[in-house]
């Protein structure tokens, strides 16, 4: 939006001259300079370029008082600014991706997906919102970060802003294979989470204007600690000693569900029945030491439930203040349509200059 200052709009009213320097102009050019008795020898001369475009002069002087009356009149472009003051929350997602997170008891649609699958589509819903309109806008205030385990912890995504970016690495994250990395490291992958979580100001990337109200590991498993060197417990204890707050949600339908296992002779993934356990009593005391909360998950609708409700308890708050920034058109950069342009003041200031260099050279008049 272009506006003026109060009462410098009426100085405008100065290109009204504009035309009465055009009428005087071209009066003087119908007047003529030598005398002659008879018009047919001025008719044989021809006109030359600098006689045809002697129009230039007047055009530039045109162009340079009706750009010093514009930018006397002082144009300014108003932006209204939204300014978002949140005290945000720190959030490291950590998720199981061991084989067992391959089972087939979880349902999207009345298909039958495995529990990693799930958790990517409830994830994904959690971050970045699945309907702002009721009241489900995801986390754009927080700072998230993915971490991945199966017998080693990975920090798949740095805390981050770029919301759609984690979850795009998300959705590419598949389970372990059978063999060395189909174990579960729950302490290593949770105490990654705690470094993660105490070295945000350490990031030079993040320019943290916004106090972090809080920081939070939402740790997700199917299973029980099989590898690694810290101990769950001591990764929560380690967790209370900074702060940080553990919600622990428990993945799984069955304890002897159907798991994609190669076949012994033709080597073709088919599902077979493997047990497993769900160490339920470690994941409610990591939540209890830390002041989180533990939850069960047993399908695709209470695990969305199940970070529906840990979307509510850990809240960000947000307060937004509107105001209008002027930007004098006159004296800075113009700015339309997302290009930049230079300060209006430049064109009188070059066409004046051009109407002086013109003037005394190529249009010159003798006396």
């Amino acid at each position: 939006m272009i506006d003026f200052p109060d009462g410098m709009i009426w100085v405008l009213l100065g290109l009204l001259v504009l035309p009465l320097l055009w009428w005087n102009w071209a009066g003087r050019r119908r007047k003529a300079a030598v005398a002659f008795s008879s018009t047919t020898t001025v008719a044989m001369v021809s006109r030359t370029m600098v006689q045809k475009t002697r129009w230039i002069i007047p055009t530039l002087r045109t162009i340079a008082i009706a750009g010093l009356i514009i930018c006397l009149a002082g144009p300014m472009r108003a932006d209204a600014i939204t300014q978002v003051n949140s005290d945000g929350v720190a959030i490291e997602l950590v998720v199981d991706r061991s084989h067992s997170m391959s089972a087939l008891d979880f349902k999207r649609n009345n298909l039958v997906i495995n529990r990693l699958d799930a958790v990517k589509d409830v994830v994904a819903d959690f971050v970045l919102g699945d309907d702002p309109e009721a009241d489900r806008p995801g986390r754009p205030s927080d700072l998230i970060g993915l971490i991945t385990f199966g017998s080693f912890a990975d920090s798949n995504s740095p805390m981050t802003f770029d919301h759609k970016h984690l979850v795009d690495i998300l959705k590419k994250i598949r389970t372990a294979q059978l063999g060395p990395e189909s174990g579960t490291a729950i302490g290593d992958a949770v105490g990654l989470a705690v470094s993660k979580l105490t070295s945000l100001k350490d990031r030079e990337d993040l320019r943290l204007d916004d106090q972090i109200k809080s920081r939070v590991i939402i740790l997700l498993t199917d299973g029980e600690q099989t590898s690694g060197e810290l101990q769950p417990l001591e990764s929560a204890r380690l967790a209370e000693e900074y702060g940080i707050k553990i919600y622990t949600i428990g993945a799984g339908n069955e304890s002897s569900p159907l798991v994609p296992m190669p076949h012994p002779r033709t080597g073709q993934m088919v599902p077979q029945r493997r047990n497993y356990s769900l160490d339920e009593e470690v994941l409610k005391e990591m939540a209890q030491i830390t002041g989180g909360r533990y939850f069960r998950a047993t399908n695709l609708e209470s695990l969305a439930e199940i970070y529906q409700s840990i979307d509510e308890l850990e809240r960000s708050e947000i307060q937004q203040q509107k105001y209008m920034q002027y930007e004098d058109m006159a004296v800075q950069p113009v700015r339309l349509g997302g290009f930049s342009f230079p300060p209006l003041l430049l064109i009188p200031m070059i066409a004046l200059l051009l109407e002086i260099l013109l003037a005394s050279t190529l249009y010159r008049k003798l006396p």
